[in-house]
């Protein structure tokens, strides 16, 4: 799981550094491309406030992707991590599957990868609980 906690931080951190480099990914295309997919739907108003906003929105996630990555790399406040993770994909997926179908099949991967961490972190949490009991009551 540690190699895995490596590489999906890096893509993270590489992601939110992409943000910053519209030759990579330009946040703005990808926004105008969702708010006409979305047009009609309930997701109309969202997806054009976003398009709107695409300067605020490109800091976010880009700021986003990185801590998520960060977080990953330094093995820190992983449940609040993965916690945010999941959140942001199933944000991302909301707004962009019209637009771009991909992002199911390419979040998914992600989105199953924080609930692994969330497992096992949880999973630690039990275990590190279960031995304090032992020592309190030994003690």
């Amino acid at each position: 799981m540690k190699y895995f906690k490596y590489l999906f931080g890096t893509l993270y951190l590489l992601a939110g550094i992409a943000k910053i480099f519209p030759q990579v990914e330009d946040v703005g295309i990808v926004l105008k491309n969702a708010a006409i997919a979305n047009q009609g739907t309930i997701l109309s108003e969202v997806s054009n406030f976003l398009y709107a906003h695409e300067l605020m929105i490109t800091v976010i996630a880009g700021v986003s992707l990185s801590l998520a990555g960060i977080t990953l790399l330094i093995n820190r406040c992983l449940i609040a991590s993965s916690i945010g993770q999941i959140l942001m994909l199933i944000c991302f997926v909301i707004i962009l599957h019209k637009a771009y179908w991909q992002v199911i099949i390419m979040d998914s991967v992600f989105f199953i990868f924080a609930l692994f961490v969330l497992k096992e972190q949880f999973a630690l949490r039990k275990q590190k609980s279960t031995e304090l009991k032992k020592i309190y009551q030994a003690g």
